[in-house]
């Protein structure tokens, strides 16, 4: 090996190493600001994705998430990463989703978009257990679902799903 070449082995690598931010602003479509720690964003496997890939530098947009919606995501993501006793946080869960309708569909909707699987589950579960004792027309108007059946293609799915109805 010649001495120029053990020269350039022997240099410093100069590529710069972006490092992730201790830090992240979270951006909500209608303009709010969230600023959480990255252990915190990391939450949600689409941002720790984003941070990890380098594609954020110090905010995210979030373009499918109110800011209303995105308070309450982030309070469930503090409120796990501070942890404690399984029964103190299975009590605060079943607490955090006995909210409206509409905010439990809403955060629903926003954890599945910001792959947040924890807190989507919960949600699911919420909604599943509030709705397994409706019947079918109390489920349709939970969701608001129209009824787009006529009388006579009602009848005929229930004679042919007979046992679903006894």
């Amino acid at each position: 090996m010649s001495s120029e070449e053990s020269a350039i082995e022997a240099a410093p690598e100069t590529s710069k190493k972006v490092e992730a931010p201790k830090v992240v602003v979270l951006q909500s479509y209608d303009g709010e600001e969230f600023e959480v720690d990255l252990v915190v964003a990391s939450q949600s496997e689409t941002i720790k994705n984003m941070i990890e890939d380098g594609c954020v530098e110090r905010s995210v947009p979030l373009p499918n998430v109110e800011g209303s919606v995105l308070a309450k995501v982030v309070e469930y993501w503090k409120r796990h990463v501070e942890g404690g006793k399984e029964e103190e946080l299975k009590k605060w869960d079943k607490e955090f989703v006995e909210a409206e309708k509409q905010e439990v569909l809403e955060i629903m909707v926003a954890a599945h978009y910001l792959n947040s699987q924890p807190l989507f589950d919960l949600c699911c579960q919420a909604v599943a257990n509030t709705i397994s004792d409706m019947t079918v027309e109390d489920v349709r108007e939970y969701f608001g679902i129209e009824n787009d059946l006529t009388p006579e293609e009602e009848r005929r799915i229930k004679d042919v799903n007979r046992w679903v109805f006894d």
